[in-house]
């Protein structure tokens, strides 16, 4: 009788155990299964959460299409943005979100990335009114081996509005470059330029690689010496034209000065009705721009 309640005891201790072992068991894998639910959940989260920062960095590089690159915070992520020009109105927008960074190399980041065409909505303006190569307030100066092809105007009265049919004002707040005492050669000069001369004594364009395109309005001197442009220039202050540079389309100098135009060296400076026409076609409209395209990387 005692050996019998002494292998039940036995029995009874080793069921416990293994009873014990079963729970342990199954607690475990429980806490491992939640775990890796858990960090499932997380990672689905924090990629959604990484789509809607893209997507704010977006919205964000849409509202400034001028402004090549953007980046900023948001929440617990980051954006980044980069735009660039594929015509005189549309863009390409790559916006980046990441939790909690937008760095690929590091894979504790997770990161979604949106390609976006925006298109500018663009004014209808006639440009049938520009028909000279150059066109100038005062005196226009051509000499040496310069080669102007269409007709030079000079002391000719015109208007920057009814030239364009917008203001100056609407012209610099809706150019697609804005530039403030810019650099030698500076780039890029497409669809819409304006660029101020505060302290500088003139803009300078002199290498023989650089091109632009558009209407490039400055606000002050221009000096052309190389390169290539294809639109409408249009300049406040005195233009002075001299080595190898070609440009098509026209030219307007608004100084009044007594010879605020001169045009020497082997420039050519050829009047095209289609660079005009072009240009004109750039002009942005006060409209905000809209989505043509976008997709996930």
């Amino acid at each position: 009788m005692t050996l019998l309640i002494k292998n039940n005891k036995g029995i009874i201790l080793v069921a416990s155990y293994m009873v014990i072992t079963v729970l342990v068991v199954l607690t475990v894998g429980f806490a491992t299964r939640s775990i890796g639910e858990q960090r499932v959940a997380s990672k689905e989260r924090d990629s959604l959460q990484a789509f809607w920062i893209a997507e704010a960095g977006l919205d964000k590089a849409i509202s400034d299409l001028s402004i090549a690159s953007l980046s900023g915070t948001l929440g617990s992520g980051a954006y980044s943005t980069q735009t660039s020009s594929v015509s005189s109105n549309r863009y390409l927008v790559v916006s980046t979100g990441g939790v909690s960074g937008t760095d690929t190399t590091d894979p504790n980041n997770i990161v979604r990335t949106i390609r976006a065409i925006v298109e500018q909505p663009v004014l209808n303006i006639d440009p049938s009114g520009t028909t000279s190569a150059i066109t100038a307030n005062g005196e226009v100066d051509v000499r040496g081996g310069a080669e102007v092809n269409g007709d030079v105007d000079e002391n000719f009265t015109f208007d920057f509005e009814e030239t364009f049919g917008v203001s100056k004002d609407y012209m610099k707040d809706n150019a697609t470059n804005l530039y403030v005492d810019p650099e030698n050669n500076v780039t890029p000069v497409n669809s819409v330029t304006w660029s101020d001369l505060d302290t500088t004594d003139e803009m300078t364009i002199s290498d023989s690689n650089w091109t632009g395109n558009g209407i490039l309005v400055v606000n002050g001197d221009l000096r052309i010496t190389g390169g290539y442009f294809s639109g409408v220039i249009w300049v406040v202050g005195s233009l002075w034209v001299s080595g190898n540079p070609i440009i098509d389309g026209a030219i307007y100098v608004e100084c009044g000065a007594e010879v605020d135009t001169t045009v020497t060296g082997n420039p050519v400076v050829s009047y095209d009705s289609d660079a005009v026409a072009d240009a004109f076609g750039g002009i942005p409209s006060d409209l905000p721009p809209f989505l043509i395209s976008w997709k996930e990387d």
